[in-house]
């Protein structure tokens, strides 16, 4: 089973990566960046440039960025595309993603990300379009998806669509757009849709996006044999979502999960899905450290650096009992000092979970 680090707009930037990837990205094969925007006047934004230069990468980490890092590109004009795809190809990447995925009313008001999915023909047109002119190109093209914009059934013409092209991968979010990241997983309807994508003649990886959270729901998926029995039947016990995964015939195309989420709030799931350790306390100051280095390069101001690391914190407070006030105070924190005196506090008086 291949694990991805999900592209998450602002987010999984180049010293997150190069953080995770140097503590734990032995069970990551890919990491997506944020999407870069492909613009009519063939420009990306300098900081969303920036973020995909092999200049920050950090090579020790990375020993073969080229397959190991995946620029997502947001676009819904052919050649805009192809000139990001070729850009990226440039700077020596082997793979572009297409965003057909992104939810945000800014995005899919301009028909971009999930907004393509509305219409299904110039959705066809703009693929044709895309892997007619890069087919001789060497770079590949995967594409990550949702089961539709408002209707699942939507995900039906989708996946006929999909399988006319040679994308690498498929990635599908069990969701549509107008359920964003909440509400339940639209499991049947993902099984449907890979299935029909089969049956049309699809062959690109299918790549798994969803909800994958901790090691007893992920684990169960491909790696049971691997998960600790214990943590398994506690899992079974408590969550049907895990009994509806297990039950999907179509987990038996799946090569690939990708999580977001999740790595944010547990940075060794990946590990945990592979069989490997949990997360320890030493781990997790270890890797805030360095991330609070990596941003302190990229951000020019101290206290933006901690407004950055506020946005890891948000996801991370479940792994400390009683924690509360703790967590207060590393939220009011506004230099340097403040911030590691609170995250040091927090390390010493709470229990780790």
């Amino acid at each position: 089973m291949k694990y991805y680090f999900a592209p998450m707009e602002g987010i999984t930037l180049y010293p997150l990566r190069n953080a995770h990837r140097a503590m734990f990205g032995e069970n990551i094969d890919k990491y997506y960046t944020p999407f870069l925007t492909a613009h009519y006047n063939f420009k990306f934004k300098k900081r969303e440039k920036k973020d995909a230069l092999p200049e920050n990468i950090d090579h020790k980490a990375f020993s073969n960025y080229t397959d190991q890092i995946v620029p997502q590109i947001m676009s819904n004009i052919v050649e805009t595309f192809v000139w990001a795809a070729r850009e990226m190809a440039d700077l020596g990447y082997n793979e572009v993603n297409l965003n057909l995925g992104c939810p945000a009313a800014t995005v899919t008001n301009s028909g971009k990300g999930s907004g393509l999915l509305r219409d299904t023909d110039y959705l066809n047109e703009f693929l044709g379009g895309i892997f007619d002119q890069l087919r001789e190109d060497d770079i590949s093209i995967s594409i990550k998806t949702r089961l539709g914009f408002s209707d699942e059934n939507e995900s039906e013409e989708l996946m006929k669509i999909y399988a006319r092209y040679p994308a690498k991968e498929l990635t599908i979010h069990a969701r549509v757009r107008e359920d964003f990241y909440k509400g339940p997983l639209r499991l049947d309807a993902f099984d449907r849709a890979v299935r029909i994508y089969r049956e049309c003649g699809g062959a690109a990886a299918i790549c798994y996006n969803g909800d994958i959270t901790s090691s007893s729901i992920g684990g169960a998926i491909l790696d049971e044999e691997k998960v600790d029995k214990n943590i398994m039947n506690e899992a079974d016990h408590n969550n049907d979502t895990l009994n509806k995964l297990k039950s999907l015939n179509s987990f038996n195309e799946i090569s690939a999960i990708m999580i977001g989420r999740g790595l944010l709030s547990n940075p060794a799931l990946s590990r945990e899905l592979s069989g490997g350790p949990k997360l320890t306390a030493l781990e997790l100051k270890t890797y805030l450290q360095k991330l609070y280095e990596g941003y302190e390069n990229y951000i020019p101001e101290e206290r933006n650096v901690i407004f950055k690391l506020l946005e890891h914190w948000a996801f991370l407070d479940s792994h400390f009992a009683d924690s509360e006030k703790y967590i207060k105070a590393i939220r009011k924190s506004r230099s340097k000092g403040e911030y590691f005196a609170a995250v040091n506090n927090i390390f010493s008086s709470c229990d780790f979970i």
